[in-house]
């Protein structure tokens, strides 16, 4: 038995009391690492999600008090609004003119305009079926796009709710585009009609300070009412993560604690409840993961760790100086066998052990093998794509340096009848924005690939290659006359679509006898890609089917830019957009680079028929920087036609806003000329005005007391007093005839405004002022 000892049991034998003493040592190094980590990342941790949780809550409640303090602002605000006669008025009537309604419109507009976070205002007349928005003006209240509030309006178990009201409202003009908003509604017959002021509070923009409060990741932010209603959530919730965190907020007012949600990580939760004005209140809540803010230590743990890696490293490394010598053997028979690189036979007296030692240290070595032959393999495929990029994407290619490369990569091409495909990624901005860098290149990978699998057969052979950027070229062998090929292309694109969700615009250029002309077929191809701007997202374009003769460019005739002027002269919205919806649809039919250059013309032309109606500098959206970058943004000439439509409304908005204000000031100045010719007539009055001037007595008194901050009827009183008060001092008269000539019919009345104005009775005027005079 002796003769199968191994030296390393013999120096236990001979040393059993050294070895212990090193393995102790060792297990105890190792016990003592384990426990000090444990116990200082334990305390760390409750350490740090003590100071956090308290000054998150901190943090919380100032932003709570901010936030419900706008909030107030808001509902202040509205009920001021709310309170404007002019709006009053309107909504209380059964009839009114273009004129008071285009009013009410101007006046929604400068209530939204007055805070960035009003998305909008409405005001509701049950009398004639209609609402006035500040975003669409009039509309019938059938057709308004916002019938959830007519509905909340109309049910009287509704009307009972405090505001404000959280809700989701449909943008119209915008497809399916939703936007969370808080409502104020003050109803002004409340139980008679639903006439109506309302105004829609942009939840997101109201809530910046609340999201702007930290910056930890997977942070979750909600605001529920006292009804349990989600206000406002930076995550998506279903009814029942609202209905539990709604009963965990319950249990306190301030205050955090931990707390594990159904089906997901532990959390810090956060609470504060806010009052708005007494009528409601609101619980604010913010969860961070456990992890992310434990996260924080990961310095101090990993410099812990550190050193006691560098104890436990020192330990080890004196154990193998130690065992060393006592291994040696073993050592140099493991070295002459990865030397020889091929296995031994080893006789009986080898351990079994070892024997297990050198057969990994083999299959290890056949990995690498293996290991190497897969780099090999994927060094090759990265050559063949290297190759065909530079084939494609440079001009110094002559045909016998392009068949050697197809040999060494082993291309299946033709030298002949080749062609070139090329499937360019549309809204690609957008991709940009969505993806990183990495994740583009797998996605053209993929791409590459579908492409490849979907259109080889033995009639068109082909070969991928990611161009980078936006776009995937494909040389291929189908001749331009294949009648079925085009259909394969739309084939592929339906497939990136499906797998990928990737839109994409195919071009397929001409066909070629000569090798060296690849880089110039590829450059017209993408060129090719280009008239996407004119056929729209997804199109097939094909060269064989495209005119090859250059267009003209489209400049507006005459006629047709006389009647845009006096349209946009006339603020006709209607036939502005007429004439350049005509003008888009010609330019539609143009190739690429004369409708772009046609695009160009018409908006200068538009700028400058708006600069002539504009006095003041148009905004910068009309400079040809912006146009260009809207281009290359929106890829389509649909798109930007759409652009434009909506610079031109809000330009042509801002030229009636302009030209308001000065109508305004006419006004004003005519009712004082028409106060002093007519203070003599004891007629005079606001509808005596009012009819003079065509308007209605409700819209002239408001405009007056809007511009002038005082009401007609007192300014004919001053005017009137003060000439009284000259005749007074410049006459012996007796005072009623002096009255009588300045349009006071009743003596009381004179007295009594006299009186009002002055503190004294005429007589004790004139004597007073005579005094001084004397």
């Amino acid at each position: 038995m002796s003769k199968f000892s191994f030296p390393l049991f013999t120096s236990f034998k001979k040393h059993p009391t050294y070895m212990k003493i090193i393995f102790y040592f060792v297990s105890a190094n190792v016990l003592v690492l384990a426990i000090s980590f444990l116990l200082l990342y334990w305390q760390s941790s409750k350490t740090l999600l003590k100071e956090i949780g308290d000054h998150s809550e901190s943090l919380l409640l100032n932003s709570a008090r901010n936030t419900t303090g706008l909030m107030e602002w808001s509902l202040d605000y509205s009920y001021a609004s709310s309170n404007d006669s002019q709006l009053k008025v309107y909504a209380l009537s059964d009839h009114y003119t273009d004129f008071e309604t285009y009013t009410v419109w101007n006046r929604l507009g400068e209530i939204k305009n007055a805070n960035p976070a009003i998305d909008s205002v409405y005001l509701i007349n049950d009398y004639t079926d209609t609402v006035v928005d500040s975003r669409l003006g009039v509309n019938d209240a059938a057709a308004f796009y916002d019938q959830d509030i007519l509905k909340r309006l109309r049910d009287p178990q509704l009307t009972k709710r405090a505001v404000p009201l959280p809700r989701t409202l449909s943008l119209p003009l915008s497809g399916e585009t939703v936007k969370d908003v808080i409502t104020i509604v003050r109803l002004y017959e409340k139980g008679s009609s639903i006439s109506a002021f309302v105004m829609n509070v942009d939840t997101n923009k109201l809530m910046t300070l609340l999201q702007n409060n930290s910056n930890y990741p997977n942070r979750q932010v909600t605001v529920l009412n006292d009804r349990n209603e989600e206000v406002f959530s930076t995550a998506r919730l279903n009814g029942e993560q609202v209905s539990e965190l709604g009963h965990q907020g319950e249990q306190r007012k301030s205050g955090w604690e931990l707390f594990k949600p159904h089906g997901q990580e532990e959390q810090l939760m956060v609470y504060s409840t806010a009052s708005i004005k007494g009528i409601q209140d609101w619980t604010f809540i913010e969860s961070v993961p456990k992890a992310v803010i434990l996260g924080r230590i990961s310095v101090l743990r990993n410099i812990s760790l550190s050193l006691f890696l560098g104890l436990f490293v020192a330990s080890l490394t004196a154990i193998i100086l130690i065992s060393k010598r006592v291994y040696s053997p073993i050592q140099e028979l493991v070295s002459s066998v990865m030397k020889q690189n091929r296995a031994e036979q080893l006789g009986d007296r080898k351990s079994r052990n070892e024997l297990d030692y050198l057969s990994s240290v083999f299959m290890a070595q056949k990995e690498q093998i293996d290991e190497l032959t897969e780099q090999w393999r994927h060094n090759k495929v990265l050559g063949r794509e290297r190759f065909l990029r530079e084939f494609l994407g440079d001009e110094a290619h002559s045909p016998a340096e392009v068949r050697r490369n197809f040999k060494e990569w082993e291309i299946d091409l033709p030298e002949e009848n080749l062609s070139v495909a090329i499937f360019r990624i549309d809204h690609f901005p957008e991709f940009t924005e969505m993806y990183s860098e990495k994740d583009r290149r797998l996605l053209r990978f993929a791409m590459a690939n579908i492409i490849q699998e979907s259109l080889q057969t033995s009639d068109h052979r082909l070969q991928t290659v990611d161009m980078g950027n936006d776009h995937i070229g494909v040389v291929l062998s189908a001749a331009a006359s294949s009648p079925d090929f085009a259909e394969k292309l739309c084939g592929s694109q339906g497939l990136l679509q499906q797998y990928l969700s990737i839109g994409t615009t195919v071009a397929w250029g001409r066909t070629l006898d000569n090798l060296a002309d690849m880089h110039e077929v590829y450059l017209e191809t993408y060129e090719l890609t280009q008239e996407r701007f004119r056929f729209g997202h997804g199109a097939i374009i094909l060269k064989s089917r495209l005119s090859g003769a250059p267009g003209t460019l489209f400049h507006l005739p005459l006629e047709k830019e006389r009647q845009m002027a006096q349209a946009i002269q006339k603020g006709s919205r209607d036939t502005v957009m007429q004439i350049m919806a005509f003008a888009i649809e010609t330019l539609s039919e143009l190739p690429y680079f004369e409708c772009k250059m046609s695009l160009i013309i018409l908006f200068s032309n538009m700028r400058r028929l708006m600069q002539d109606q504009f006095h003041q500098p148009l905004p910068s959206s009309w400079g040809l920087t912006s146009l260009e970058n809207q281009i290359i943004r929106l890829e389509t000439l649909e798109n930007v036609a759409r652009w434009m439509e909506k610079l031109l409304d809000k330009t042509l908005e801002d030229i009636a806003d302009a030209r308001s204000l000065s109508k305004n000031a006419v006004l004003i100045e005519q009712v004082e000329r028409l106060i002093g010719e007519r203070l003599n007539n004891p007629n005079l009055s606001s509808k005596m005005l009012a009819d003079e001037l065509g308007l209605s007595v409700n819209y002239l008194r408001s405009l007056y007391k809007a511009e002038t901050n005082r009401s007609i009827t007192d300014t004919i009183s001053e005017k009137r007093l003060d000439l009284i008060c000259r005749e007074l001092l410049t006459s012996d008269s007796p005072i009623e005839p002096i009255i009588q000539n300045y349009g006071f019919s009743s003596l009381n009345t004179f007295y009594t405004a006299f009186k009002k104005a002055y503190g004294i009775t005429p007589a004790q005027y004139r004597r007073t002022h005579k005094k001084k005079k004397e």
